[in-house]
């Protein structure tokens, strides 16, 4: 368990840049700011070209002023530390720290975060610069915490110069001390791929054809240690100079760039940016994952470091958040843990790509309907400071993996149409959307409070899984995972006899073939009877596992195809639990009535029972519980709470019984 990081208040703010407009719109600023609420601004993030306009010469004073400001208007600075991007004098000077492609072309300066995390100099000039921002900042009162990067390697994922390719040989000659021994691991022999002398071990560049999958795990494994490595020489600086300065760096749920499960160790706080579709189809859910998956990292509440005010601006079509959605939907983050709301930005630039992104203040000031919506919602969240660093309430876990996700996606066939996050929403979507909360957690996690865990598209079993599902299970927990599990090791290896491999005795089956389906093609699951509560015939597709069983029992067979009348949900007696096995991908409708079934079996019951679209999350203290009900509809619902009476944080009123929500409307109950 991780120590646990509690936040001393609400942060409420935005990236703020008063640098890029004319001095006194500054002082307009710190009007707008306390009359929304605002309490602390991140700046200086990709601001190195203003502190360094050369090698000698550094210029401090505009930052200097812009914290006093913060300072004398009680405002708290979320300080960037500006190595984002790279002033242009450094890539004229050291053209070393620019990134190449995978086709072997260099980038050109004239961007943000175009840099290469192994290039010393980089590195030298980086570190010299945090350095100097925290001595010259470490005792001013506006300084709460630190911000490192930026959305690290969003914009380069991967860098194939020869300084990243000569590190990657010496990671690769540190793990597997002979080229012999690396050619086995990888399995080289394919294609006659085997390396005799380390330096004829290259990137996975561009080449005629498909790379070694162990190859790009190992490659995808080493970039990600890179990037850490990057933020942490920035951070052993930061805890030198301001050890008692909280540190955190901003991620990004839908990319599987960084083993962020790892990255957790080395910050005091999980932030996120977190930018889910506003259009009025969009699944809240998704948003709703974004947050578990922060959450989890640590199994503790995170920050909401960047979201935005109302659109974006990066999108083919970018749709803005609907009158009261940027309140619901923050409300909703709060609710799955976030303890703080900074918005991307603060003031609508008026240069560069980003000027048409929203902003606190929009182009034409505080008379809109985005600030006035800003303005409330900020100065409502002091109601709310007594939930900040109470903990999520879940019965049911979903396992994440990093490395599963990445080789996976990785591998050629059986189809390109698989993606590892789809098939977590696919799980999780039918939880959520019948208010039974998750949390997303790693393999190596303790399960032993959990009732119910699920591991979709487990193709990666790491060592240790096997023994701690196999306790889990026997002990009395439910264990539900899919096809394509339990097929590779570590190393992207397939295990002997076939799959599931080491999961085999837990599952009671054994996976003679499968059959990956086009697009257009369905198969269905037919249920047998065996299963309460769920019956009829549902709709599949994607994949179909055929399946030899052992000890598994089938609760529904395939309707159609070769192997119509075969098992395709199983279920499998493993000491005092149960483990099933769904070996297709079923629709909505089945997840929704299966999971909620195995979840009843459990003892694991809704928060809410509520009309589709209400969401409903509890967060506790250890003495008071706090009942987030939020309305996703664009229309009035009714919602019957569960017995006794409740207090609303936000309209300081009195609740029981049956409330009315207006449309996109949260209340936020407390109940001692």
């Amino acid at each position: 368990m991780m120590k646990k990081f509690v936040l001393p208040d609400i942060y409420f703010g935005g990236d703020y840049t008063p640098e890029h407009f004319p001095k006194q719109v500054m002082e307009e600023d710190m009007r707008l700011m306390k009359k929304a609420g605002v309490n602390i601004a991140t700046i200086n993030v990709f601001s190195w070209g203003q502190l360094q306009p050369n090698e000698d010469t550094w210029c401090f004073e505009w930052l200097d002023e812009i914290m006093d400001t913060l300072a004398k208007n009680g405002v708290y600075a979320d300080m960037g530390t500006a190595t984002a991007s790279t002033p242009a004098w450094i890539a004229k000077k050291y053209p070393e720290i620019l990134p190449y492609d995978k086709n072997g072309i260099r980038f050109n300066h004239g961007s943000r975060q175009t840099f290469n995390p192994n290039s010393p100099k980089y590195k030298e000039l980086s570190q010299k610069l945090v350095r100097k921002i925290a001595e010259r900042y470490k005792d001013h009162p506006a300084l709460c915490m630190w911000h490192v990067n930026n959305e690290l390697s969003h914009q380069v994922n991967y860098d194939y110069s020869e300084i990243t390719a000569e590190k990657f040989r010496n990671w690769c000659k540190e793990k597997y001390g002979t080229c012999e021994n690396l050619n086995k691991t990888w399995g080289l022999d394919f294609w006659g791929n085997n390396i005799y002398e380390w330096d004829e071990l290259v990137p996975p560049m561009k080449t005629a054809h498909q790379v070694s999958t162990s190859l790009l795990l190992d490659w995808k494994r080493f970039t990600s240690e890179c990037y850490m490595d990057v933020a942490r020489n920035e951070i052993e600086i930061l805890r030198e100079v301001t050890p008692n300065v909280p540190i955190t760096t901003n991620f990004l749920y839908e990319f599987k760039r960084l083993d962020y499960f790892v990255w957790a160790e080395i910050i005091d706080f999980i932030s996120v940016s977190s930018f889910p579709d506003p259009k009025t189809n969009n699944h809240p859910g998704e948003a709703a994952l974004s947050h578990d998956m922060m959450r989890g990292l640590k199994d503790q509440p995170f920050v909401l470091l960047e979201q935005a005010p109302s659109q974006v601006n990066w999108r083919l079509a970018n749709v803005n958040k609907k009158p009261g959605v940027m309140r619901l939907w923050s409300h909703q983050g709060m609710a799955h843990g976030s303890d703080s709301f900074l918005f991307f930005q603060w003031r609508a630039s008026v240069h560069g790509s980003e000027k048409f992104h929203s902003a606190i203040v929009p182009h034409i000031g505080e008379n809109s309907r985005v600030f006035r919506e800003m303005t409330e919602f900020g100065n409502e969240l002091p109601n709310l400071k007594e939930i900040v660093g109470s903990d999520v309430q879940a019965d049911v876990a979903i396992v994440l993996d990093y490395n599963n996700w990445w080789t996976v996606e990785f591998t050629p066939g059986p189809t390109a149409l698989l993606k590892y996050l789809e098939n977590i929403q696919a799980y999780h979507y039918p939880l959520y959307e019948q208010n039974i909360t998750v949390d997303i957690v790693p393999y190596d996690r303790d399960l032993s409070k959990y009732k119910v865990v699920i591991a979709p598209v487990l193709y990666m079993l790491k060592p240790g899984f096997k023994e701690s599902i196999e306790k889990f299970v026997s002990e009395g927990g439910t264990f539900i995972t899919t096809f394509f599990s339990g097929v590779v090791d570590e190393h992207d290896k397939v295990f002997d006899g076939g799959y599931p491999g080491p999961l085999s005795d837990l599952l009671g089956l054994k996976v003679e073939e499968f059959e990956a389906m086009k697009p257009y093609i369905k198969n269905s699951l037919v249920m047998n009877g065996k299963l309460a509560n769920v019956s009829g015939e549902f709709e599949s597709s994607l994949w179909c596992d055929i399946l030899q069983l052992g000890t598994a029992q089938s609760l529904a067979e395939y309707g159609k195809d070769f192997f119509k009348g075969t098992a395709a949900l199983t279920v499998n007696d493993f000491g005092k639990g149960k483990a099933y096995y769904v070996a297709t991908l079923p629709d909505n409708d089945f997840m929704r009535k299966f999971l909620k079934q195995v979840c009843a079996e459990q003892g694991v019951k809704p928060v809410l029972e509520a009309p589709e679209r209400v969401e409903a999350v509890v967060r506790c203290d250890g003495d008071n519980d706090y009942l987030f009900v939020m309305n996703h509809n664009y229309e009035p619902v009714e919602v019957t709470l569960p017995g006794g009476e409740y207090f609303d944080l936000l309209t300081q009123t009195k609740m029981r019984g049956t409330i009315k929500l207006d449309a996109v409307q949260s209340v936020i109950l407390k109940q001692s």
